[in-house]
């Protein structure tokens, strides 16, 4: 199979798993919660990394750095929320979690480049 072909059924798959969240939030949310926190987003990237000829060792790598990324990316879900419920709108609401997401990440980055090899 081509690299164009491969990439594009990759978009493809990606946007209707996006689309797949969006839409079933609308009819229940706890469902669509539970699809979006499953972690099909990691799970095709090393699908794909080992199709693409990744080794054994940059796919534990990957998967070991992801279980310390989730860390930050909570941070997201609980200020967000937080912010509404304080009064915020929503998009302010959501650039201050993704502040403090991205905050989080960068804390946490150095957190691992003390305690793990990083990259």
């Amino acid at each position: 199979m081509s690299s164009l072909v491969f990439d594009t059924i990759k978009i493809l798959l990606t946007a209707l798993i996006i689309f797949a969240v969006a839409q079933l939030s609308q009819r229940d949310t706890l469902l669509a919660a539970i699809l979006a926190s499953i972690p099909l987003v990691s799970v095709l990237a090393m699908m794909w990394m080992n199709h693409e000829g990744a080794n054994s060792d940059e796919i534990i790598n990957f998967s070991k750095d992801i279980v310390w990324l989730i860390l930050p990316s909570l941070l997201l879900f609980i200020v967000m929320p937080e912010l509404i419920q304080r009064g915020w709108n929503f998009y302010p609401a959501l650039g201050g979690g993704l502040s403090a997401t991205i905050i989080g990440y960068f804390l946490m980055i150095e957190i691992m480049k003390k305690f793990q090899n990083v990259s």
